[in-house]
């Protein structure tokens, strides 16, 4: 991640003080994108916006896995509650729940041929999904 520093510095009777703050790059933040975070071969089949972010539902035809990531849209930067769910029928949920300034952590469930995913994503005010739907 590319950080900026910005120190200041304060003599006050010989002593000195030095305030550091640092923050994510606007550039790395932009880069990012639900496919990115996924990784290689994974494409975009759903997502469901909400007060706050966007869930979406992505899919590796390759590899048979579903992958399912939630964008923050408000307090971007700022270290949030967000979280993100995928759902294979029958087959169980996982699901992701941080503090971040960005997206969730993208979590992964194998998704076998004919089978009904879900998925959903919020923060700690809203959130969003889809049903059950096949992947094609």
């Amino acid at each position: 991640m590319t950080l900026m520093k910005t120190a200041v510095g304060v003599a006050m009777l010989g002593i000195a003080v030095v305030c550091t703050t640092t923050t994510a790059s606007a550039s790395r933040q932009a880069a990012e994108t639900p496919a990115v975070v996924c990784g290689p071969g994974y494409q975009v089949k759903r997502e469901a916006s909400f007060t706050g972010g966007v869930a979406y539902l992505l899919y590796n035809a390759a590899k048979r896995n579903a992958c399912a990531v939630t964008f923050k849209t408000k307090e971007v930067g700022a270290r949030t509650l967000v979280w993100s769910a995928v759902d294979v029928k029958g087959a169980g949920v996982v699901k992701n729940e941080e503090i971040t300034p960005l997206h969730t952590v993208p979590v992964y469930h194998a998704v076998p041929t004919g089978s009904y995913v879900k998925f959903s994503g919020g923060t700690k005010t809203a959130d969003s999904g889809g049903g059950y739907e096949r992947i094609k």
